[in-house]
């Protein structure tokens, strides 16, 4: 299992959030590959840090995430994702929490996955993973509005059909069905974006304040030594 590191710069941050001025500067020694959290509590005690804060500063910290470009069609957010470091890999306890929370926020049962050191919750194009990386372990949330695709297509398609149509008829001299044809098809175009326009920013944001969530709990959990959580 892999233990999140901190360099000497994310030590430093983690006192200055830490701390208010009261507690006397920490001398920071680390081997090159990093500090644990343990390590970087034990480091504050000996300056006058409550372990709590160092808890939450290294949390603070943590659960910074790497910004993901939101996937779109026809300019309108399809897809949603949020990747984040992880104080540590989860127990299997942990993970079964982690597991349920996505359950509830997202009210679906899903499926779990595990191959190595990647475990996976999803549910239709919904996943939620923890992966390994070379300096620790991330979490990573990602979701695609598969339907928005279909729909955006077919507005085209629609679009596309009332200006051929229209050209047809106007070719064989039917002025009159012209107009007809192009409202038919051009009203059907512009529903299927219209629906994809009022829904798609509502299901976009909702998805990034879950899984925001969902990223909060984790990183609290795991801010903890796996020993503690242990405990009943």
């Amino acid at each position: 299992m892999t233990t999140r590191r901190y360099g000497d710069d994310e030590v430093r941050e983690i006192f200055g959030l830490a701390t208010t001025g009261e507690a006397s500067e920490p001398r920071i020694a680390s081997e090159s590959n990093g500090l644990t959290l343990e390590e970087v509590t034990q480091i504050g005690l000996e300056a006058g840090i409550e372990p709590a804060r160092i808890a939450e500063a290294a949390a603070s910290l943590d659960i910074r995430s790497t910004p993901m470009p939101v996937r779109r069609s026809f300019g309108l957010p399809i897809g949603v994702s949020r990747v984040v470091d992880l104080p540590r890999a989860p127990t299997d306890r942990e993970w079964e929490q982690l597991i349920t929370e996505c359950r509830t926020t997202f009210q679906a049962q899903g499926r779990v996955t595990s191959s190595g050191g990647l475990r996976e919750w999803s549910q239709g194009n919904l996943h939620v993973s923890v992966e390994p990386t070379a300096h620790g372990e991330r979490l990573r949330l990602s979701t695609l509005k598969g339907d928005a695709v279909s729909l955006n297509a077919l507005g085209l398609v629609m679009a596309g059909m009332a200006v051929a149509m229209g050209s047809v008829a106007a070719a064989a001299g039917k002025p009159e069905k012209v107009l007809a044809l192009v409202s038919l098809f051009g009203l059907a175009s512009l529903a299927s974006f219209g629906v994809n326009l009022f829904r798609l920013p509502r299901w976009a944001r909702e998805r990034e304040q879950q899984m925001k969530a969902i990223s909060e709990h984790a990183v609290r959990m795991l801010a903890a030594p796996a020993n503690d959580r242990l405990a009943p």
